[in-house]
């Protein structure tokens, strides 16, 4: 099984895969985390943040990604997962793949700002930001829609994709 998380930085992604994945530990161990970042370090060293090497980094991780679940491995990806061709193929290649989009406001995701990206972007000093000047591409049929602005609590919106996953399969 793969469970991706798709959004733009700070829509929670990371925060929400570590929680999922304490909850999914209780009955098993087979799982594994992909943060994007740190995934686009380990195996994408080479690629920089262009349209063009983002798509190459997610091809990558897509096809990692159903490698592992291959073998049994349940697969929580926190990724921007930006471009459709690679969703699709994810969903034709792998059966138990399940699509979570974390919509969040653009001014809300400013607000944020983590790692300070959009603040570096609009100070001038970094381009090639999606959702900046990089369009985001949002999930056309997602299987759960989360707005992640703050009014749910991480545990509640575990709680959520818990109940959709135990329905599903």
């Amino acid at each position: 099984m793969i469970i991706s998380l798709i959004g733009k930085s700070g829509s929670g992604k990371t925060t929400l895969a570590k929680a999922i994945a304490i909850q999914l530990r209780k009955t098993s161990n087979n799982i594994v985390i992909i943060d994007g970042d740190e995934l686009r370090e380990a195996i994408a060293p080479d690629l920089g943040f262009s349209y063009r090497d983002r798509e190459a980094s997610e091809a990558r991780r897509s096809k990692l990604m159903k490698l592992l679940s291959d073998q049994g491995i349940t697969v929580i990806c926190a990724a921007l997962s930006n471009y459709p061709i690679w969703r699709k193929w994810c969903r034709k290649k792998v059966p138990d793949y399940i699509e979570i989009y974390l919509g969040v406001a653009q001014e809300v995701l400013e607000e944020r700002d983590i790692k300070g990206i959009y603040q570096k972007f609009n100070e001038g000093k970094i381009q090639n930001v999606v959702g900046k000047d990089i369009k985001f591409e949002e999930p056309i049929n997602p299987d759960l829609v989360i707005n992640n602005d703050g009014s749910m609590s991480p545990d509640d919106i575990v709680l959520v994709i818990e109940e959709y996953i135990i329905n599903k399969f």
